[in-house]
């Protein structure tokens, strides 16, 4: 399966679909944790090893804060990693965190929400995960260091456009939204200047995993 990484309607969704509907599924079954896993069918390498993956796996967990200790939480939150699992295979892992005390069957999460995470995850996974060529130099410090890592420059911009794609909302309102809750004391020139990177990416990372230099 050829994948477009310039097609502003592309964000994996041929493989992002079926782990967010299966997601939903199990929040609304009452599963806490569960692992499976999905076929890469994309015509990009996910590993530098000699075995060619043509899957990933993929996790789901549930987990509790307390809202007086985490005042931030909101009625959900969603944590995603990439990288290799337990058996050394690429892989994907949501988590969903709920509040203590809460009903999760009772929890709605947003679709594109969900889709954003998912799809920012999987771009990991398409940057090739044993992909250590890739040379930067950075001067930023603290939050701003891993918001403007060129890493997570591509896989925000693939999250965020699936999320404006499935909401109508626009990049720049969902950029900004993300950014204020999850660094409020980030200033205004700062939250642009990471929107622009963000939103102009030329995929560097992904392009290399390609081959195009």
């Amino acid at each position: 399966m050829t994948l477009d990484i310039n097609d502003k309607s592309f964000f994996y969704q041929e493989v992002a679909n079926d782990i967010v509907n299966s997601i939903l599924m199990l929040m609304n079954d009452g599963i806490k944790d569960y692992e499976s896993y999905s076929l890469w069918n994309y015509n990009i390498p996910i590993s530098d090893v000699e075995e060619k993956y043509t899957h990933f796996n993929w996790y789901f967990s549930i987990s509790r804060m307390n809202k007086t200790e985490f005042p931030w939480l909101r009625k959900y939150d969603i944590l995603g990693s990439a990288g290799r699992d337990y058996f050394d295979e690429p892989s994907i892992d949501v988590n969903i965190i709920l509040e203590k005390g809460c009903h999760q069957k009772k929890i709605e999460i947003e679709h594109a929400e969900l889709y954003d995470v998912v799809s920012h995850e999987l771009h990991h996974i398409a940057q090739n995960i044993d992909n250590n060529h890739y040379s930067y130099l950075t001067k930023e410090k603290g939050k701003l260091a891993y918001l403007l890592d060129p890493y997570e420059i591509e896989a925000f911009h693939i999250g965020i456009r699936a999320q404006s794609n499935l909401s109508g909302k626009t990049f720049e309102e969902i950029a900004k939204n993300y950014i204020q809750l999850t660094w409020p004391f980030g200033t205004e020139t700062d939250i642009l200047r990471i929107i622009k990177a963000w939103k102009e990416t030329s995929f560097p990372i992904f392009q290399q995993n390609q081959g195009v230099t």
